[in-house]
């Protein structure tokens, strides 16, 4: 301050003596008059080439030196007038660095305004472009603008008025206006003026102040009253007014959110005979546009006995907070804190305390703080003592996470922290419980992203250029455990990382979990590795990274399983919460099944494409014990998903075609199924619209052969009896006939009916290997039924002939029945070969396997001339099981045998 007051006097007495010398005087008389009244380091230079008239003076140059530097540099100077003068400059540049560097020992006498009204004349100066060099530290960030603006100045006094204008502008809509007036009013001065500054279009501050000055200016001015407002929508508080004003020794600062209508500070205030003092000041804050943030503090400043410097300072501060979980409350107090002390009265000096609770919605952070502000104004150094700690506990439905930060001596400098950062992360969520993660590292000038605090100490805006110079990162391992509810399977995982400059990398990522058993699934412990760095530059809103899962098995509970797949997922995205997923599954000669996905809003969705593979890949779905061996066809597929906290939903379509497989005692050939997906909450859910559609060109199962069989399923499963799985649309190729059915529900709640239309009775007999009776001729069935019913398994079935019916004995069954007597011959006679004309009978089948057929026969024998009717009733009782246990015996050897056959085949194939 004292520099500035030794520069502004000699400015003033350049100037006052330059217009006081007469006309016929030389620049460098001039210059030499000057430098005889100056001290001995400070000097002026005139041009050589200056006009001096009756009518005033011209001069290209004039520089203010001190021993080393510059002060002032004017250029094309133009006098007009000597009583009343009027004085332009084209140029001036005032080096500020070079007036910091200005001694302060020639500065001991005060500044009295009524001697400089008493020395400056009536005039008027005008500065066309002013510039004010190297001062980047003077400003501001906010206000650097200001320094690479065009700027003009006038100043001029007439009368009992000093006024001054100021203005600057550059072509990007910043611009800035100042005027202001200083006149004595009752042997006192007044100083009153208004500011304007618009730093971009929507972003304005204006100010108006009235000042009441004592003719000594470094004593305290009596009144005062300084306004601003603003418009700055970056701003917290977007449009807002502040004021300060005192009379005397009371003062009182206020504020006001002009959006809100609410209170932001408000501070009386008291000067002391050695100081200042605030006892309660009040301010409030409505923070991320609702959570209210309410404090008190109280304030102690008081100056040596002799100058400024060093400042005594003692505080108490109280903040409150008003959250889900109540009100929480810290203090900040620290006491005999010292500023401005050391030789160069530029050191800080403060011991503080920090404790209490802060409330955040359902987050509370809880702080144990003691710490040591110390260092210089340009390299402030913060110390935490040891057992310092900052705790954070958040809790929301479903989940509680505690935050532990011990900050045993660690310090923060102008350009970070430094020490050893140990973090602890401890809880559960609705995924994972028994959480334990800790990052453990070693932090070098960190400044954990936060450049607004730290470009405090950069009023240049060099920030990028301090970054190249300092580290400011964190290198950190990370380790934990949790137990993940949806595996059922506690995990582990470890990796190395670090965080510099603006992105956080990790580059060493290893997880395990230990067997899983969940929902019919069963897997050997999984592992998950890191294949590729994983980095989040959050400046450039960028993140990417390489993962890979894998497992040995993956077995169902009916026997199947996929073996050693594997499961590599990369992400490209703009952040942790925003990034598409690509990736891919493996198992074996499964796959590649394709993913591809977005993650946003906490929910993944995407696309899972299947290309067409052989559908020998599902052969390991197929359990050992069954014995199924696939021998060709084809599968393909491709769905979309939904994965959120609801869980998963999948639409889609797989389809398997052209498949052949056999098994021990049978075989299928030219399976195709046509499955849409349709699965959401754990279950699958098809429409009678858009069913699972199943057919088979050929299948053989032990002594029964089907052909064109087709059929369609649709409903729900799980299923139960409110939601049903439900086979329909059935026809089935049997015995040269066909066999339907309409609907069947599983579980099943009415009774169905199966129909068997147009059956070829000689192939039933071939496949009963009934060699004594030739029965041949078409008949149809209906055939209702029961599953698991305890009285019937056909309840009332009927049999009818459709088409001409033969039956015919063979000759020994015959001779057998002629040998018991008489009346048996006659029968044998009528009946060993009969053309039948009508035929039907009823049919019951019991649970337990038992068949009752009664059955009425009407024909006649095709070997005698009179073709005299015949009627027949008929009653047979026979267990069903244990006749088709018979019958299928021998088919089943065989195709066991052809079943051997094709897995040598098969088995020779495989390299």
């Amino acid at each position: 301050m004292r520099k500035g007051r030794c520069c502004a006097l000699l400015a003033l007495i350049l100037l006052v003596g330059t217009i006081s010398l007469p006309w016929w005087i030389t620049p460098k008389q001039i210059e030499q008059t000057v430098n005889y009244f100056l001290a001995p380091d400070y000097s002026v230079q005139l041009a050589d080439n200056g006009r001096i008239n009756t009518q005033g003076f011209s001069l290209s140059r004039l520089q203010v030196n001190s021993e080393k530097c510059t002060l002032a540099d004017l250029h094309n100077i133009q006098l007009e007038g000597w009583l009343s003068p009027h004085l332009v400059v084209e140029k001036a540049v005032v080096d500020y660095a070079c007036i910091q560097a200005m001694p302060s020992t020639y500065d001991k006498t005060p500044i009295k305004l009524t001697a400089l009204f008493a020395t400056i004349p009536t005039f008027e100066m005008q500065i066309k472009q002013f510039q004010l060099s190297k001062a980047s530290d003077l400003v501001p960030p906010l206000f650097q603008d200001i320094l690479n603006a065009d700027i003009s100045a006038t100043a001029n006094r007439h009368g009992d008025q000093f006024q001054l204008n100021l203005s600057a502008q550059n072509d990007k809509g910043f611009t800035l206006q100042h005027q202001s007036t200083l006149f004595p009013q009752d042997n006192q001065f007044i100083w009153q003026g208004t500011l304007h500054y618009q730093a971009e279009e929507n972003q304005a501050y204006q100010s108006h102040f009235t000042v009441q000055l004592n003719d000594e200016i470094q004593q305290l001015q009596p009144k005062g009253e300084i306004a601003l407002s603003w418009q700055n929508p970056h701003f917290s508080v977007n449009h807002g007014e502040a004021s300060l004003s005192w009379e005397g020794e009371n003062g009182v600062i206020k504020a006001q959110d002009l959006t809100r209508n609410s209170p932001l500070l408000d501070v009386p205030f008291i000067f002391t005979q050695n100081g200042l003092d605030i006892s309660w000041g009040t301010f409030y804050w409505i923070f991320d546009g609702y959570q209210p943030i309410k404090g008190f503090f109280g304030l102690s400043l008081h100056t040596p006995q002799k100058g400024w410097l060093p400042l005594g300072i003692d505080t108490n501060i109280i903040v409150q907070t008003f959250g889900e979980y109540g009100k929480g409350e810290i203090v900040i107090s620290g006491e005999n804190g010292e500023i401005g002390g050391g030789e160069k009265q530029d050191q800080i000096r403060f011991n503080l305390k920090t404790r209490g609770d802060l409330r955040y919605n359902n987050t509370v952070a809880h702080t144990n703080l003691t710490y040591h502000l110390g260092g210089t104004f340009d390299a402030p150094l913060l110390r935490f003592n040891s057992g310092s700690i900052f705790k954070m506990d958040n809790q929301h439905q479903g989940s509680n996470i505690h935050l532990r930060l011990p900050l045993d001596n660690v310090q923060i400098t102008q350009y970070g922290l430094d020490g050893r950062l140990l973090a602890t992360l401890q809880g559960n969520t609705a995924q994972f419980s028994n959480i334990d993660l800790t990052l453990d590292g070693q932090a070098d000038e960190f400044i954990a992203g936060i450049k607004t605090v730290f470009e405090l100490q950069d009023p240049q805006q060099k920030l990028q250029n301090k970054e190249k110079k300092v580290n400011n990162r964190w290198d950190w391992t990370i380790k934990g455990k949790a137990y993940w509810h949806t595996l059922k399977t506690p995990i582990n995982l470890q990796g190395v990382g670090f965080w510099q400059g603006h992105y956080i990398e990790l580059n060493q990522l290893t997880a395990s979990s230990n067997k899983v058993n969940t929902n019919g699934v069963s897997m050997a412990p999984l592992s998950l590795q890191l294949k590729d760095r994983l980095r989040w530059d959050y400046e450039k809103s960028h993140i990417r990274g390489l993962l890979q899962a894998k497992t040995d098995w993956i077995a169902f509970d009916y026997g199947g399983r996929f073996n050693k797949p594997v499961f590599g997922v990369g992400i490209d995205g703009e952040g942790i919460g925003r990034f598409n997923v690509a990736g891919d599954l493996k198992a074996g000669p499964l796959g590649p099944i394709d993913l591809l996905a977005r993650y946003e809003n906490q929910t993944l969705t995407g696309e899972i494409s299947w290309k067409k593979q052989s559908a020998k890949v599902f052969q390991s779905l197929f359990p050992q014990q069954w014995g199924w061996l696939i021998h060709n066809g084809y599968i393909k597929g491709t769905s979309n998903f939904n994965i959120d906290h609801k869980g998963i939903t999948m639409n889609g379509n797989v389809q398997l075609y052209s498949a052949g497989l056999s098994f021990p005692n049978g075989e299928i050939e030219d399976l195709d199924i046509r499955f849409p997906v349709n699965y959401q909450n754990n279950v699958l859910q098809n429409s009678a619209k858009n069913p699972i559609k199943v057919s088979v060109r050929n299948m053989r199962k032990g002594a029964l052969f089907l052909n064109n069989a087709a059929f369609s399923l649709s409903g729900t499963y799980p299923n139960f009896q409110a939601k049903p799985l439900t086979l329909s649309n059935v026809r089935i190729g049997l015995f040269g006939g066909e066999l339907t059915l309409d609907k069947l529900n599983f579980p099943q709640d009415e009774i169905a009916t199966v129909k068997l239309h147009h059956i070829d009775l000689s192939q039933v007999m071939a496949m009963a290997q009934y060699q004594q009776v030739h029965l041949t001729g078409r008949m149809n069935a209906t055939l209702p039924f029961w599953l698991n019913h305890p009285a019937c398994l056909i309840c009332n079935g009927r049999l009818q002939q459709s088409d001409k019916m033969r039956i015919k004995l063979d000759d020994e069954v015959v001779n057998g029945l002629k040998k018991g007597g008489w009346t048996e011959s006659v029968m044998v006679d009528l009946l060993k070969e009969m053309e039948l004309e009508e035929a039907y009978a009823g049919l019951n089948l019991a649970a337990n396997g038992q068949m009752n057929l009664h059955a009425t026969i009407k024909g006649f024998n095709v070997n005698t001339p009179t073709h005299h009717p015949i009627t027949l009733n008929y009653h047979h009782q026979e267990n069903m099981f244990e006749l088709w246990n018979m019958i299928d015996y021998g088919a089943q050897f065989e195709q066991n045998l052809q079943y051997r056959l094709y897995q040598r085949l098969e088995h020779e194939k495989t390299p």
